[in-house]
């Protein structure tokens, strides 16, 4: 009870003044994350889903047959409807739920494509979508056999042909249906892992500019599947004649399989030359074109609705009550695809000039409710992710050396003090009789046992010693050194050399040399050129590998940035301006190593001089053309961060100015900054 100044009684609390106990920022598993999942549940419920399903109607609508019915009456017809939710739900869903389920949001980006492919192979998450893949495009096979059955047209796909003497033949139209769906299908999964669709694409355009079904985009998407498919398919024809031309009568040479493949493929080696036989059958050749067309595209649009619609950025924090608690909460996840839409809602608050933004700015400079606070949260967050990022750019890519544990040093224990043992005999012997002295002597343990032992060893060193005549040299063994435990287990741990790998390795380059010597000259300059393509680095890809979250990291800056700008007048109490010392600190010391890094990527590319334009050598040329492309690709790529660096120093030298001076920088530091100060 207390009295105030008017006189009225006045009860305090007994608490009021009570410890209170610190709160920490909610973790982004239980805050963030929910919310951004829900959103993205929407996005492939209502946009990928719902086109692709639209997509899958237009083409069963488009490539029906087997009668004259106009558009509109084939598209109101129930059987239209049924075709095309099959097409979907076998052809089109299985797609869209593989991408979504092994689709990672941290890149690993490969310097050739061949190691692209290779790192890919290698993932066990890859061979399990590819055969998901197969099975949808056998599934989408059965599925137009069906339809071409119920309209009692004749295609002659049955397992067997029909033949009483050759009741087991194949069928080698069905088997052409069969291994035409699995290469198309294999090739567009080929497609998928060199433009990397399985990881996380940051956005970069508006969906309503770039989604699939804009009549401006739709054309491309439908000639590109239809290039696609046509290139693939033409592969296929080549490669499923040259294996019936050479593969098959090489294997029915072999007496096993000739015993096991004869009674069902040995009808396959007779007849005409295999590669005319498209020609002969033209009506098969469109037919699997046709399905292959229609499967391809329907994949193309769905895959294209997923690049475009997931990596948009979302809002969450609008919908919550305290959305400074959410965003700080989501900077704190794991994954860096939140991590990168908790960031791009960051940096609209962080850049906004508007009032709304200004006050939700203010709340997070001063938030006390949390230990530590937002700001600090925020700030140790961000600094982390650029410090990690820009330590892999240092290493060049290169994974972080694992800490050697330091070994125990062993600590002797203190022993309690004793009285030592004596270990010798305390009283006086007895004296030994003559014969009892005698027969010591030739103990094995006496002295005189031990002196001929030593006179042996001097004598056999002296016999090693002596040189032996050539005559005997092949009747004498040399001593047999004692190898040492260590030595053996060294040997027994050096792994012995593969006779197979060597010997495949051995025929594999005879094989080589044979083509090379007996091939003509284009052929090998073609096979150069495209070996060099397959495995040759590229600059560009080997800059992408070392900046591997360069978007993320561009988003970070400038959410910093805006916050410490704005700080000047919005953050009451100045807990931002502690922080900037070491946030100007990460962002000249990253952008000195990309500047250097910049210096050296360039120094590749050597402009033609007017002599080699006029000799007009296209191999000269052309190489050099690749390399600058691939040096202004590598440029773009390093300016998405030191651009967004240099943007954020330049405006907080030009907020602050020279309020600049009341902080302390390391020398390397200040002499940067103060060229942007002068710059600013």
């Amino acid at each position: 009870m207390s009295t105030t100044l008017n006189g009225s009684a006045k009860t305090t609390s007994s608490s009021m003044f009570a410890p209170r106990p610190s709160t920490n920022v909610p973790p982004a598993t239980q805050a963030f994350e929910p919310l951004a999942k829900s959103i993205l549940s929407h996005r492939l419920l209502y946009n990928i889903f719902a086109y692709s399903a639209a997509f899958s109607l237009a083409s069963t609508v488009f490539l029906a047959g087997g009668d004259d019915a106009s558009f509109l009456l084939r598209l109101f017809r129930p059987s239209t409807w049924v075709d095309a939710s099959l097409t979907w739900l076998v052809g089109v869903l299985p797609i869209i739920v593989v991408r979504k389920i092994f689709l990672t949001p941290t890149p690993e980006p490969a310097s050739s494509p061949w190691k692209t492919v290779a790192a890919a192979f290698a993932k066990p998450a890859t061979r399990r979508w590819i055969a998901v893949y197969i099975t949808s495009s056998l599934l989408l096979l059965s599925l137009e056999f069906i339809r071409t059955w119920s309209r009692n047209e004749d295609v002659r796909l049955s397992i067997f042909i029909k033949s009483r003497k050759h009741p087991y033949h194949l069928n080698g139209r069905l088997i052409f249906f069969v291994l035409a769906q699995v290469w198309l299908s294999i090739s567009f999964a080929l497609r998928n892992v060199m433009l990397e669709r399985f990881v996380f694409r940051w956005a970069k355009a508006l969906p309503s500019t770039n989604a699939p079904f804009v009549p401006r985009n739709l054309p491309m998407l439908l000639l590109t599947s239809t290039l696609f498919t046509l290139s693939s398919f033409a592969v296929y024809n080549i490669a499923f004649g040259l294996v019936r031309l050479a593969l098959l009568p090489l294997l029915l040479r072999v007496p096993l399989v000739r015993s096991l493949l004869k009674p069902f493929v040995g009808h396959f080696i007779r007849g005409p030359w295999t590669l005319t036989l498209p020609l002969r059958h033209l009506a098969l050749e469109l037919q699997a074109f046709t399905i292959g067309v229609s499967m391809l595209a329907n994949w193309e649009f769905a895959e294209s609705l997923f690049d475009v619609y997931i990596p948009q950025p979302i809002k969450v924090a609008s919908t919550t009550a305290d959305p400074n608690v959410m965003l700080v909460s989501g900077i704190t996840s794991t994954n860096p695809l939140y991590l990168y839409f908790a960031y791009a809602e960051l940096r609209d608050i962080a850049t906004d000039s508007r009032a709304a933004s200004a006050s939700r700015r203010t709340a997070l400079f001063s938030d006390q409710k949390f230990s530590p606070s937002l700001w600090s949260v925020l700030a140790r967050e961000s600094l982390l992710r650029l410090g990690h990022d820009y330590q892999t750019f240092l290493r060049r890519g290169a994974p972080a050396l694992a800490d050697v544990p330091a070994l125990a040093v062993p600590t002797k224990t203190s022993q309690p003090p004793s009285t030592p043992l004596v270990r010798k005999a305390i009283y006086k012997a007895s004296l030994q009789s003559p014969m009892s002295k005698v027969l010591d002597t030739f103990a094995s343990d006496s002295d005189l046992s031990k002196v001929a032992d030593a006179v042996a060893s001097d004598v056999g060193m002296r016999v090693m010693e002596t040189p032996i005549p050539e005559l005997f040299r092949s009747t004498s063994s040399p001593p047999v050194a004692a190898t040492p435990p260590s030595t053996m287990t060294a040997a027994a741990a050096i792994p012995q050399p593969n006779l197979i790998g060597a010997y495949a390795s051995r025929a594999k380059a005879q094989c080589q040399s044979l083509v090379v010597k007996y091939s003509p000259s284009w052929c090998r300059e073609v096979v150069g050129q495209w070996d060099a393509w397959w495995s040759r680095d590229r600059i560009n890809k080997v800059t992408e590998m070392w900046l591997p979250n360069r978007d993320l990291d561009a988003l970070i800056v400038q959410v910093l940035a805006g916050l410490v700008c704005a700080s000047l007048t919005e953050d009451r109490y100045g807990v931002v301006q502690r922080d900037i010392p070491r946030i100007l600190e990460a962002f000249l010391s990253f952008l000195t190593a990309l500047e250097e890094y910049h210096v050296e990527v360039t120094k590749p590319y050597v402009p033609p001089t007017p002599d080699e334009i006029h000799q007009g050598d296209l191999n000269v040329l052309r190489e050099k053309e690749r390399t600058r492309v691939e040096v202004a690709k590598a440029t773009e790529a390093i300016s998405i961060v030191a651009d967004a660096l240099k943007l954020g120093v330049v405006d907080i030298a030009r907020t602050f100015g020279e309020k600049l001076v009341a902080f302390k920088f390391p020398p390397r530091i200040a002499k940067k900054l103060q060229s942007f100060v002068d710059y600013a």
